[in-house]
């Protein structure tokens, strides 16, 4: 298959992926949080919140590099899988453990410790059947990948409206998520047979000293580059409250799903600018450019919104009382949605010029600067504190991307169309916020069109609008007229 051709195709299935597990993730936390209220529904974002920092231990780098191993030397993927699988195994089963201690040597509410205990199994069944992903994508076979998700995230979505509508106990939804990943998991061992026919699922730990330095580094940064956007709702669990965990993830959850913007793109040109970094770097920082204005134009009418309507939309999605601080809370979070959109492309630089070292000591440091501040916050400010210091803790970890990638501020956002798109941002919030009690459901989505087009005009420069816009198109014509070989 030709390689744009498969870029595009492993593009769609990606976000397909991607999308089923956030709007699933979306809807069902929505179900729970507006029908069980903050009190349960903090329980229950606790012991998932828990479930997915341990999801980070176990997963520990190896599905990245699986992927990339494999992408590299297919005909040796049957040893390479053989050898990161052992470790995995060893990585899922101490995560499972690490949570049964857990829950029993801290002071958690009885819901939240059985919940926590449910949530270990989902653990070791989620990062393995991630693991298989990873396997999926060193062959570019995504589509594999989007099958067993669908598969996953419906099955969940029906469950849990049956067990909604049966008024069933809090544990028994955290079961359904158990369940569904054991069902994938299972679908996932069936598929990998047709992507590596003679794989095995034995254990040996032969190659460990061989590649332990890259798994620690991969490893690291994983972990962290997770945790300081994610330990703010593990102290809140343990200094404050299942209450006021659900007053913070009620807001944090809304966030979730314009986060899979940067995943799509960012999966999709990890490849190309990591090929681009050692071919072509004129072409890799131009590339990456046009990555980061595009980023920034998508997140400023989403962060606007959030802003400006949190109010509305919160009492839209959680139409039950005591909800109402995570108005404000809402609001602080569309600001870091718009600092990560920002800077993600470079973090990418980073990551695709060989310097993940870097990107680690920066979450490894960021984290370290939430926990610290978030020690005097939480216990005095409650989940507004843990909000602000979560803003504080991505502009840091912005800040220091942006530092660690030289010059590309100069090249990528002091120029007129970057200047030119802040200003209409700032235009079009004090516009809607003066219109703010006009009828959201007309405003918010006229507003936002007509935003977006003003920021195309004006944002992207002549060529680059020809470039994108021009009829017929594609993905593969772009980056030819970028002179790139694909």
């Amino acid at each position: 298959m030709h390689e744009a051709a498969r870029i595009r195709r492993n593009s769609l299935f990606s976000f397909l992926s991607i999308s089923s597990r956030l709007i699933v993730n979306v809807i069902v936390f929505w179900i729970i949080g507006s029908h069980y209220g903050p009190n349960v529904f903090g329980q229950f974002t606790t012991a998932h919140t828990i479930a997915t920092i341990f999801i980070l231990f176990a997963d520990f780098g190896f599905d990245i590099l699986l992927t990339t191993e494999i992408a590299k030397n297919k005909k040796d993927a049957q040893s390479i899988f053989q050898n990161y699988f052992s470790l995995k195994v060893v990585f899922s089963f101490a995560a499972l453990i690490s949570m049964w201690m857990l829950s029993l040597i801290n002071n958690f509410s009885p819901t939240s410790r059985m919940l926590i205990l449910i949530f270990s199994f989902y653990v070791v069944l989620t990062t393995l059947t991630n693991f298989l992903y990873a396997l999926y994508k060193g062959f570019e076979k995504l589509h594999y990948e989007t099958g067993v998700s669908f598969i996953v995230n419906i099955s969940l979505l029906l469950v849990i409206i049956v067990f909604l509508f049966l008024k069933i106990r809090i544990e028994f939804i955290a079961g359904a998520f158990v369940f569904t990943r054991l069902v994938g998991f299972i679908v996932a061992i069936f598929t990998s047979y047709k992507v590596l026919p003679d794989i095995k699922f034995s254990l040996t730990f032969k190659k460990w000293k061989e590649i332990k330095d890259q798994v620690l580094i991969f490893g690291l940064h994983l972990i962290f580059g997770n945790l300081f956007f994610q330990l703010d709702t593990l102290l809140l669990a343990f200094w404050k409250g299942d209450k006021d965990v659900g007053i913070y993830q009620a807001a944090f959850k809304l966030i979730a799903l314009p986060l899979v913007i940067p995943d799509i793109l960012i999966n999709t040109l990890l490849p190309v600018l990591s090929r681009l970094n050692s071919e072509n770097e004129a072409l890799w920082i131009k590339i990456g450019g046009l990555l980061n204005k595009t980023l920034t134009m998508l997140v400023i009418p989403i962060s606007i919104i959030l802003f400006i309507y949190s109010d509305f939309i919160i009492s839209l999605i959680y139409p039950i009382k005591n909800y109402e601080p995570s108005i404000l809370i809402l609001r602080i979070f569309a600001i870091i949605l718009f600092v990560r959109f920002f800077v993600e492309s470079y973090a990418l630089m980073l990551t695709t010029s060989h310097k993940q070292k870097i990107r680690m000591f920066i979450v490894l440091f960021g984290t370290i600067l939430n926990f610290v501040l978030n020690y005097f916050a939480i216990p005095q400010f409650g989940p507004m504190g843990a909000a602000i210091i979560s803003l504080i803790t991505n502009l840091f970890v912005g800040v220091g991307y942006i530092i660690s990638t030289g010059s590309f501020i100069s090249k990528w956002a002091l120029n007129f169309p970057f200047i030119i798109s802040i200003i209409i941002g700032l235009v079009f919030s004090t516009i809607l916020w003066n219109m703010r009690t006009i009828q959201p459901f007309i405003i918010i989505p006229i507003s936002t069109i007509v935003c977006l087009l003003f920021l195309i005009r004006f944002g992207y420069s002549s060529e680059e609008r020809n470039l994108i816009f021009r009829k017929g198109n594609t993905f593969s014509n772009i980056l030819s007229q970028y002179k790139l070989k694909i």
